[in-house]
């Protein structure tokens, strides 16, 4: 009599190894899109090589567990399976860290492919073999309930079940619960100490179970799984940092993976700030009104254009879409006194982060909203009205679609005031200019007056960053210069543009149809950096 409940809890052994196999899948999974980032950024291209390359890794191992299940007894094999899964997982850091350290000493240059061969090599080098792992699980534990049970149906259906449901705990718990907390780098060793832990459970060899997870409680406890997420983190991008590069922060927040550095450049030093794949923001401590960045020199002299022209020593309002380390509107602060500026970020810890490493005081007159853009500017409609917003949301790689479309900069020039002007920056390739083509129809849709200006120099065939300016009346300037008198960017001609379209067809870009990473293609494919 007290042997049958242990019994019926036994028939179920099976389901519950599924269920912690597939949410171990979804972790790594998730984790996998969020890791690649730093190196080739988070688009649709990444998006489909994590998922082709995780689904093709299972799919093998599905049908590798399925010969193991006919070959051997799944209460002898599954011990095994499940440490070789552990180790694998493991392996994923040790394997981010050489590429890490690769990439930072030899540059991601050093790998000659475009950015998606270059993704999908990552993430098959990284992620295939555990996934390919994590497959061998279903089949054997399939084989293992039917042999504890009469119907094939009932046993099949309960394993598809029970790795349903922990595909679908492991998407919950690690969007919202795991990666906040513990970042990237502790969750893969996290699902490597759980797996570790099955594996001793399921018996086999327990020397070597045992032996194996009590290094991995070992290395969890050393690098800082338990009570200081993210120093795992943090030590493996130390170890991984080239020379002249002092990193002062890392951090995988909700929406991306964040460092922040100082970097020898020259004689001086610069420190930056890096999201995902890309360095957002570079900034010289020293020299505080150094605009290093072309886009941010163009803002300037837009800015100070319509200042002299329009609104001289009169209050004016401005407003900037994506905030960064707030390298520009502390500059605006400094510069326009008169003005009051408001930004947008969507992330709480990039906010958090400029306050602690850059130019953003914690006292900042500035009036910093923690919210999606596309939210704030619906929401502001009516309410609120600026002279000048700035466009600072798109990268090379990740370009939020939904700040990219006609009804949003109809919002945006809801906002603006009759004197107002809208700037956006634009990263693509003129020679082929597909995005910068879509976007600058989509603007001209809305804004009666469009300029497009190029930095002073830009060659046609290498990525640039752009800036459109629109307004709803007046002409704009054919040459830009700074404070100095320099040229510092070109209007684009109208034959320029012309030709553009003619080229590229005259796209629009809508809340129904917005193909921004389509568009973005030939920048994405031909970038090696």
């Amino acid at each position: 009599m007290v042997a049958r409940p242990f019994a019926a809890v036994g028939r179920f052994v099976p389901h519950a190894v599924v269920f912690v196999a597939s949410m171990a899948v979804m972790i790594v999974e998730l984790v996998a899109s969020r890791l690649i980032a730093k190196y080739v950024g988070n688009s649709l291209f990444t998006w489909t090589s994590v998922i082709g390359i995780v689904l093709g890794g299972i799919s093998l191992g599905n049908w590798i567990g399925g010969r193991l299940a006919d070959r051997y007894d799944p209460r002898r094999v599954i011990p095994w399976i499940l440490l070789a899964a552990s180790l694998l997982t493991l392996l994923i850091i040790a394997l981010d860290l050489a590429v890490a350290r690769m990439t930072d000493i030899a540059g991601t240059g050093a790998m000659t492919m475009s950015v998606l061969l270059r993704s999908i090599v990552l993430i098959t080098v990284l992620f295939f073999l555990p996934c390919c792992a994590y497959g061998c699980v279903s089949p054997v534990m399939a084989k293992y309930a039917l042999e504890k049970r009469e119907g094939v149906g009932a046993a099949v259906g309960g394993i598809y079940a029970a790795g349903s449901l922990g595909s679908i705990a492991g998407t919950f718990l690690t969007g919202y619960l795991l990666i906040p907390a513990l970042g990237l780098t502790a969750n893969i060793l996290l699902v490597a100490i759980v797996l570790g832990a099955l594996a001793l459970m399921m018996g086999g060899k327990r020397l070597v179970s045992g032996g194996w997870l009590a290094i991995l409680l070992a290395a969890g406890v050393i690098l800082g799984l338990e009570g200081a997420p993210g120093l795992l983190a943090r030590e493996l991008a130390s170890a991984s940092q080239a020379e002249g590069i002092h990193l002062l922060y890392v951090k995988d927040s909700p929406y991306s993976y964040i460092q922040v550095a100082d970097r020898r450049v020259g004689e001086t030093t610069e420190r930056t700030l890096r999201l995902d794949a890309l360095i957002h923001n570079r900034y010289d401590p020293s020299h505080p009104d150094r605009l290093i960045y072309d886009y941010e020199k163009i803002f300037d002299a837009l800015t100070r254009g319509e200042v002299e022209r329009h609104i001289g020593a009169l209050p004016f309002s401005t407003l900037t879409l994506g905030g960064g380390a707030f390298t520009f509107p502390c500059y605006l602060q400094r510069h326009y006194p008169q003005a009051s500026d408001t930004v947008v970020e969507i992330d709480p810890d990039v906010v958090e982060v400029a306050r602690r490493f850059f130019d953003l005081p914690r006292d900042s007159p500035i009036r910093i909203l923690v919210q999606d853009a596309r939210t704030y500017v619906a929401a502001a409609r009516g309410v609120a009205h600026y002279d000048v917003v700035y466009g600072d949301a798109f990268n090379a790689f990740s370009v939020p679609y939904h700040l990219t479309t006609r009804e949003f900069t109809r919002e945006v020039a809801a906002l603006l005031s009759d004197r107002g002007i809208y700037l956006a920056n634009v990263i693509d390739i003129l020679s082929a200019g597909r995005f910068l083509s879509a976007y600058l129809t989509t603007v001209r849709a809305v804004f009666p007056s469009v300029a497009v200006y190029a930095p002073i120099g830009a060659d046609a065939a290498s990525r640039a960053t752009f800036v459109i300016a629109a307004r709803k009346s007046g002409a704009f300037e054919e040459v830009l210069r700074d404070r100095e008198g320099t040229p510092v960017a070109a209007r684009l001609s109208d034959g320029r543009l012309a030709e553009l379209a003619r080229r590229n067809g005259e796209v629009m870009l809508t809340d129904d149809h917005a193909p921004v990473d389509n568009l973005m293609a030939p920048v994405f494919l031909r970038s090696v950096q």
